[in-house]
């Protein structure tokens, strides 16, 4: 039996031991095909992301011999596998729950696509307005020089190399290429188009994210940290959810940089600017959808701050698929809005480009040499761009990344990693709310932003994401609540985190550590406590926590359960979307990377302009303050060209 065949074997005796064939929905998991099509899906990842997912399944396999089973998991029957992944799910191992919860969050997604499930649980993939005519045609994919194409090594020439197409690359591009400067633009990722936007989104979330949607930080607790990897960046595959930076981020930024101009009054117009462009404007009611109402009202009977998300769209309908890619074209993401302009002014993109090093001739930043990829992701040939000027986009991750592995990273490269750890609560009510009908992340509270953490209205599409949403169980009691899925709500927390991460080169690739420290564990748990009081106030029947031992709450008075409890970091299922900090600016080049215009200490025409700038957590979901200091960046090029 080869190793494909054997965790093809084991992926369907797990999903069988959770989604069993009786229960409140048919049909069960055999049924349903899910180990055919995650084995199907698996087959397509990259290398990294296939061996992730062998090492959940080892971790499976494995699982039982610390038990009382003392046997691997395919020697059990099926109601010892069941009651094993149960005793898991809830267990206080670590380890164990981790794999548990990380196939089952595949196995739920795979189930999900199943079109009788779909029928059952009322999901249609219409939006929450309803279309009166036609849709707008699809804007068509950019024209882009695609790397797959390339039958040779290629040297070009322009004035600024960028590398990394979202919001920050595409902001500068656009600038710079209106500017008048010749630009190039490298994109690891591929040119998508609405169309492609039509397939189920587990399938999406393995196209378009970088390592198949599986990058995760080493640390206690491991946390899933999802970054696009397309033509326009991790803007095509977010909510687009739209806040200025909070004034009191500013006040600290500015003590503890050093840079007297990061304040309200300078970033306003470059924030005003970008709100423009892409007509950034407050959720209405029309598209808001159940989900989000029910937030609101929440904040409403509690007396706390609250507000509709703003977000950049023209001509938005609620398809709740923001994360995925928008089927409507109507979230402008980099590749609707910015990058549009720059290649109308000349800009020219290199998609399937992955950048390797960057080339410096007496100290000074030349140009890039990259990768061009096949089809496969798979290096082919080398193209090596020339330039005065170089700017690093490729976001906090693998702009730091990029740094070390070219040797011109000074000792701050790489550390003072925040991402704004998540948390997802998920509410039962009595009446249908269809959760994923709506904007996807729709509505805000912002009463605790000053204690550090936010709330928002978030349910992405039907079984993605669902066991990490805190909804728990396996068989029955988990059938039973895909049953009442049409009944649910759920809501993301957002921690502003005090402790920090790092990334490191190893082997080629990046090493992302992050260790949640006690402040920020506590900040997580309060957050929960929050997010139930205001469910209960909107009069959920439960909430459920996903606390190991403390699976539902039934009551307001169970609250206070979920701060006072011994909860360790390992007991919390995060996940984070918000990485930045890796190559600080300020003023002092002992404690940053880069001063106030994104210029890289002591490496003349080098330039950083992405989250990697940030002096430290933005509180809020941070696109708007990226695309401001690329802005920043960007005039000072135009300042400084010769």
């Amino acid at each position: 039996m080869n190793i494909r065949h054997r965790q093809q074997k084991l992926l369907a005796a797990f999903a069988e031991s959770i989604l069993p064939r009786d229960g409140a929905v048919m049909p069960g998991a055999g049924e349903a095909q899910v180990s055919e099509k995650l084995s199907a899906l698996v087959a397509d990842f990259d290398s990294f992301s296939q061996v992730l997912v062998g090492a959940l399944l080892t971790g499976l396999e494995l699982s039982p011999l610390a038990s009382r089973h003392l046997r691997p998991f395919s020697w059990l029957s099926p109601e010892a596998q069941a009651r094993h992944v149960a005793a898991c799910e809830s267990g206080h191992s670590a380890l164990s729950r981790q794999v548990v919860s990380g196939l089952k969050a595949l196995a739920v997604m795979a189930y999900c696509t199943d079109e009788r499930v779909a029928a059952l649980i009322g999901y249609d993939r219409q939006p929450y307005k309803p279309m009166t005519g036609e849709r707008a045609d699809a804007a068509g994919r950019l024209p882009c020089v695609n790397g797959a194409e390339s039958n040779r090594d290629m040297e070009v020439k322009a004035d600024v190399c960028i590398v990394g197409s979202g919001a920050g690359g595409a902001v500068v591009a656009a600038e710079l290429a209106e500017g008048g400067l010749s630009v190039i633009i490298l994109e690891e990722g591929w040119a998508v188009s609405r169309e492609d936007f039509e397939s189920p989104a587990m399938e999406r979330a393995a196209r378009f994210y970088r390592d198949n949607g599986l990058t995760t930080t080493l640390g206690a607790p491991p946390i899933s940290l999802p970054m696009g990897k397309v033509v326009g960046g991790t803007t095509v595959v977010n909510s687009g959810t739209c806040f200025r930076t909070p004034e009191r981020v500013l006040a600290a930024w500015q003590q503890s940089s050093g840079l007297t101009d990061l304040n309200p009054a300078q970033l306003a117009p470059l924030f005003e600017g970008v709100e423009r462009a892409l007509n950034v404007t407050p959720v209405s009611d029309d598209i808001l959808g159940r989900n989000g109402e029910l937030l609101r009202r929440g904040a409403e009977a509690l007396g706390l701050s609250h507000r509709p998300v703003a977000r950049p769209v023209r001509g938005c309908h609620g398809s709740g698929e923001c994360a995925f890619g928008c089927p409507l074209d109507a979230k402008q993401a980099m590749h609707l809005s910015y990058l549009p302009r720059a290649v109308a002014a000349g800009a020219r993109i290199y998609a399937g480009a992955r950048a390797e090093k960057i080339i410096a001739a007496n100290g000074r930043a030349v140009g890039v040499r990259a990768g061009l990829l096949d089809a496969e992701g798979k290096r082919r040939h080398t193209l090596t761009v020339r330039a005065q000027f170089v700017v690093l986009a490729a976001g906090a991750i693998y702009t730091p990344l990029l740094l070390i592995k070219s040797g011109l990273a000074n000792r701050q490269v790489g550390r003072h990693l925040h991402i704004h750890p998540g948390y997802g609560v998920t509410a039962l009510f009595d009446q249908d709310i269809f959760g994923w009908k709506g904007v996807m992340q729709s509505y805000a509270v912002d009463a605790r932003l000053d204690d550090g953490y936010l709330l928002l209205a978030t349910f992405p599409p039907p079984g993605v994401g669902y066991s990490a949403g805190a909804a728990p169980g396996v068989g029955a009691a988990l059938k039973e609540r895909l049953g009442n899925y049409k009944r649910m709500a759920a809501l993301g927390t957002v921690v502003s985190d005090t402790g920090a991460g790092r990334v490191r080169a190893v082997g080629g690739g990046a090493l992302i550590t992050y260790n949640l420290n006690d402040v920020d564990r506590r900040r997580v748990l309060e957050s929960i406590a929050l997010a139930a009081r205001l469910y209960f106030a909107a009069e959920a029947r439960e909430v459920y926590p996903g606390l190991p031992g403390l699976s539902v709450l039934r009551s307001e008075s169970e609250v206070e359960y979920v701060t006072a409890g011994r909860w360790r970091a390992n007991d919390l299922k995060l996940s984070a979307y918000h990485p930045m900090g890796t190559c600080r600016m300020g003023s002092d080049p002992r404690t940053s990377v880069t001063d106030g215009q994104g210029r890289v200490h002591n490496v003349p025409g080098l330039y950083v302009a992405d989250a990697s700038l940030m002096p430290g957590s933005t509180a809020v979901n941070p696109q708007m303050t990226i695309m401001a200091l690329a802005t920043r960046v960007a005039r000072g090029i135009l300042e400084r060209r010769t």
